[in-house]
Formats: structure tokens, C-alpha cells, sequence
């Protein structure tokens, strides 16, 4: 049980980590907030936090690691980091700069729509899909969307895990081992 406060200490630093990231974009260049990069940055950290925080685990556990374990602990780095991220995310929006939300819509929804100008679609199509994901974007920066946005991501953060605990699994009394 001694691995479910290691793997949890790997979650909540995990995602102090990627909050500093998201200050640190917003302090040097807000703009930095919405392109696709920072988002396949904080995936990489993330990632990289499941293997350290599972391969800790099974070395507190003195090295024997069954597949069921190192996904648990794996899991259990992805749960906290996801939680407490948008927790840290909400105390960034409502108390540290309330501005940022309205702001982060603006530039996503214009640059959705200048991808979309880029792929030659009509202007009427346009229109309508931009007034749809402004209403659907109404809610991603608020505390819901956000806890709606970090449950969601536990799906894709279990199937990373499968890959996680396949790599760092470990049986002593396995030849293989």
C-alpha cells in the first residue's frame, strides 16, 4: 500500500510541473495558450511522470511489480495529476487572472477559424460551425468543464497506463523477469 504514496506524490508533482508550464506561457506569451505544441508538452511530462512515478512504486515495493500493479500505480499518478491540475487550472482562472478565460476563447475560436479558412470551407458552413463551438466552448474554462475535460482525459490516461504497465511490470519468480 506504501506505493499508493509514492505514485501519488509523482501525481501531485506532475501536475505542479505542468501548472508551472501554464504560468510560465501565460507570464512570457499568452499566445503560447493555444497552440498545439504546449498541449503535447504537458502529454510528454505527463507521461513521463507515469513511468517515474510507477517505476518508484515498484521500487518501494522492492522491485516486484505485477501488470495489475504497475497500471494501479500508473493510474494513480494520472488521477491525481489530472484533479489537482484542474484544480490548480480553476485557481488560475477565477482568482489569478479571471480575464484569462474570455481571452483563451477568443484566440482558440480565432484560430479554429482560420483552420478552417485554411481548408476552404464555404463561409456559411463557417459561420455556423464557429457560432457551435463558441456555444460548446462556453463552458471548457469554467471548474466544470474543466473536471468534465479531466475525467474524459483518465480514459486516454488508461490506455497509456496499459502501455506503462507492460513496460515497467516486473515478476521476480519469472524467468523473464
Amino acid at each position: 500500500m506504501s506505493h499508493f504514496n509514492v505514485t501519488s506524490w509523482y501525481g501531485v508533482v506532475c501536475a505542479v510541473v505542468n501548472f508551472a508550464l501554464l504560468v510560465v506561457y501565460y507570464l512570457v506569451n499568452i499566445n503560447l495558450l493555444v497552440e498545439w505544441y504546449t498541449g503535447v508538452l504537458a502529454l510528454i511530462v505527463t507521461a513521463a511522470f507515469l513511468f517515474a512515478g510507477t517505476v518508484a512504486a515498484r521500487n518501494a515495493q522492492e522491485g516486484s511489480f505485477s501488470f495489475g500493479q504497475a497500471w494501479m500505480a500508473s493510474m494513480t499518478v494520472a488521477f491525481v495529476a489530472q484533479f489537482l491540475g484542474a484544480a490548480l487550472t480553476v485557481l488560475l482562472y477565477e482568482i489569478i487572472a479571471p480575464e484569462l478565460p474570455s481571452l483563451l476563447e477568443q484566440m482558440t475560436l480565432e484560430k479554429t477559424r482560420e483552420m478552417m479558412e485554411g481548408f476552404g470551407m464555404s463561409a456559411d458552413l463557417l459561420k455556423m460551425q464557429m457560432k457551435e463551438i463558441k456555444e460548446a466552448m462556453k463552458e471548457a474554462y469554467t471548474w466544470k468543464g474543466l473536471t468534465l475535460n479531466a475525467a474524459g482525459g483518465m480514459l486516454m490516461w488508461a490506455i497509456v497506463s496499459l502501455i506503462v504497465a507492460a513496460v515497467t511490470r516486473r515478476n521476480l519468480n519469472s524467468e523473464f523477469a
